[in-house]
């Protein structure tokens, strides 16, 4: 009972840290790309006027708040909310990995990986903040070591996803969810992702705004874990819910159905002499 209360105020804490780094990262994203969306003025001096202007000129990489590198121009202090929103991620991924359970080798395992995945997200996060607060870039070397932790997390947290899938035991999916949705924030996915949807010349406006999205759905779905079993089809709307029925009463049938015809199909093997 005592680890159960523990796992869920873990849970909690992880889901606060998850919302408070998806709210700080959407106001820097505001910060900068809300000319690209709503009439206003630039938010330094010296871009054109009108809006789609300012929103291009805003896409290089003089305005990127999210790396610590010379040449650099700040943006309030968008650098701030960025790097205390990665940090509260780093955060939050880390004490989720806490709470997960399953069989026995899922918690060791997510523990190891949301260390892994907790230190890139902090360790780029603290340069960040820092070049904020000293308004030019700081720890851009700290922030290169922290990103090159990218290569590896984005191998174990897919590793992570199917391991909950199949053995994280009652909320072993919502897990799986979980970890995939850490894969797609991290910044490889996210660039990609963005840019094939919104295209730039530098960085897409929707960098930032996409990664923040993500970390939304991962804190609902952690918080999903926090309601009893029989009581989270309730949450959904009704169509959902009997759709859902119906397709769970389909997949027997229609699995008996493939059976049958994958028999009719098969070639028969030829009997032994």
């Amino acid at each position: 009972m005592v680890l159960r209360v523990f796992g869920v105020l873990l849970r909690v804490a992880g889901v606060l840290m998850l919302v408070t780094s998806a709210v700080l990262g959407i106001q820097a994203w505001w910060s900068r790309f809300s000319v690209c969306l709503v009439r206003g003025e630039p938010p330094v001096p010296g871009l054109p006027e009108d809006g789609a202007g300012a929103c291009v000129a805003l896409q290089d990489h003089l305005y990127d708040y999210s790396v610590p590198q010379a040449p650099w121009v700040p943006i309030a202090d968008a650098a701030q909310r960025e790097g205390l929103s990665l940090i509260a991620l780093g955060l939050g991924v880390a004490v989720v990995s806490l709470s997960l359970g399953g069989r026995w080798f899922v918690w060791p395992l997510s523990v190891a990986g949301g260390a892994g995945l907790a230190a890139m997200w902090a360790g780029m996060g603290e340069p960040v903040w820092r070049s904020g607060l000293a308004g030019e870039p700081v720890g851009f070397v700290d922030w290169r070591a922290a990103s090159a932790l990218g290569m590896l997390t984005l191998l174990s947290t897919p590793a992570l996803a199917l391991l909950t899938w199949f053995h994280g035991g009652r909320d072993g999916r919502l897990l799986a969810v979980f970890w995939a949705a850490m894969t797609a924030a991290q910044p490889l996915p996210e660039l990609l992702f963005t840019l094939s949807v919104w295209g730039s010349h530098d960085t897409s406006p929707l960098r930032g705004f996409a990664r923040c999205a993500i970390v939304a759905v991962a804190a609902v779905v952690i918080a999903l874990t926090l309601i009893p079993v029989d009581r989270r089809d309730r949450l959904l709307p009704r169509p959902v819910r009997a759709l859902g029925r119906a397709v769970r009463r389909a997949l027997p049938t229609a699995a008996a159905k493939m059976r049958e015809l994958d028999g009719r199909l098969s070639p028969s093997r030829p009997s032994r002499r």
